[in-house]
């Protein structure tokens, strides 16, 4: 698709190999330094100071898929670029005989939606490149909109690449089509993002005036003359990263609190509920247990009940007791799936956010839809048992940092002084 072609263009060398096949099947980090060196994937990870350690959790099949190449007399030496492995369907992806750890292992051999989103929440600038051959049509490609730049959408830059290799109008109004409905089957929106349609430069050996194209000997003229300018805007996205640093790093600031908040407050709620039927559970046993107990003490100091009466007696509240101990044990088993099912899950979501969801606030049902999957499968894997209780202060520090620290933030970074403004009578 042109990964590769970008960077050494935007880095002004030849870093990257590139070709019309996919030539690389790692994710390669090109950083700028006094001197070129080359560094394989577990020294990257390995180093405290490059600030990769946490893909360490990925496994050795991404580890030793990663490489870091140091480069001088570059075009920029203040962002580093990722070239990220080109995304295609194995034959493997549309099969269904597999389980979901072997396919993990014949497609990439890791976990490849979690990393690309890994690398994409630190980015500042997101750019998914479309091969005009393939236009999106890979499964891979889809699931990592749905899954992995969910969210992400303003740092996000959908790009259709090579455009100047169509020679008919037709054709590339067929790509640029079939790229906006593959897109539309995951991006739940009736206006689909801006898609830059761009080419990089070629050796021009036809005599031809700046601006023109070709494709196979045959002039396609100025038609396509917006596409040097489109790239060279994506080229100045590029190099705004830096100053938009400060900014993603507020916004994911901001983004992780509300999902800890989140999930902090529907797990309390979860942790409450199960506390709730334990607590119920043990009262039913201890008032059972002191009934049985009573029975069996006045029948056995009491003249009157015969011996075996009293022994009946005491097999009677030992059976009462075991089946009752077994039935609350059961009655709780069967609310703690219950919580832990989608639908208690849900419940407990709309209990604790019943405020947000009467205004309609779509935020946070989008915040739901990142974390449930997640929630449940850490909620049952670790159990309701050994959750650690949430405090309220706990909670409402959280909102502190929402309500006070998260804006004192965004107005030390803004680009101007608007409280100076409103003074100065500027109305916003």
């Amino acid at each position: 698709s042109g990964k590769s072609s970008f960077i050494n263009y935007v880095l002004g060398r030849q870093i990257q190999t590139s070709g019309v096949a996919p030539t690389d099947d790692s994710f390669t980090i090109i950083a700028p330094g006094t001197k070129d060196i080359d560094q394989d994937g577990p020294a990257l990870v390995g180093d405290p100071d490059m600030g990769f350690t946490g893909l360490r959790h990925f496994g050795p099949g991404l580890i030793h898929h990663m490489q870091l190449k140091i480069r001088t007399d570059t075009t920029t030496n203040n962002f580093m670029m990722v070239d990220s492995p080109g995304m295609i369907d194995s034959p493997a992806s549309r099969a269904s005989t597999f389980s979901d750890s072997e396919q993990l292992t014949i497609d990439r051999g890791y976990e490849f939606d979690g990393v690309v989103r890994w690398f994409a929440e630190r980015a500042d600038v997101i750019l998914l490149f479309f091969d005009p051959d393939k236009p999106g049509t890979t499964g891979e490609t889809l699931s990592i909109l749905t899954n992995s730049l969910a969210g992400l959408d303003h740092k996000l830059y959908i790009i259709l690449n090579k455009a100047d290799q169509f020679s008919k109008i037709h054709d590339f109004a067929r790509a640029y089509g079939s790229l906006c409905w593959n897109l539309s089957k995951v991006i739940p929106r009736k206006d689909l993002p801006k898609i830059f349609t761009m080419c990089l430069p070629v050796p021009n050996t036809h005599g031809q005036e700046p601006g023109s194209f070709q494709e196979n000997g045959s002039s396609m003229g100025r038609g396509l003359e917006d596409l040097y300018r489109t790239r060279d805007d994506v080229v100045a996205e590029v190099h705004k990263a830096p100053k938009r640093r400060i900014d993603n790093l507020i916004t994911r600031l901001a983004d992780s609190v509300h999902l800890l908040h989140m999930h902090a407050t529907i797990c309390e709620a979860a942790r409450k509920e199960h506390s709730a039927h334990l607590w119920n559970g043990r009262m039913m046993m201890g008032g059972s247990s002191t009934l049985a107990a009573s029975l069996v003490a006045g029948s056995v100091y009491s003249d009157l009940v015969p011996m075996e009466v009293s022994i009946g007696l005491t097999g009677f509240g030992l059976a009462g007791v075991a089946g009752l101990q077994w039935y609350t044990s059961k009655l709780l088993e069967v609310e703690t799936q219950r919580l832990l099912g989608p639908e208690g899950l849900s419940k407990l979501f709309e209990a604790t956010h019943s405020g947000s969801l009467s205004e309609g606030d779509a935020s946070t049902i989008s915040l739901w839809q990142r974390i449930r999957d997640k929630l449940q499968s850490g909620l049952s894997a670790r159990g309701l048992q050994e959750m650690s209780k949430v405090s309220d202060s706990e909670l409402a520090d959280l909102q502190r940092i929402l309500d006070d620290e998260v804006p004192k933030l965004r107005r030390l970074n803004a680009p101007l002084d608007y409280e100076e403004m409103q003074k100065q009578g500027f109305n916003f």
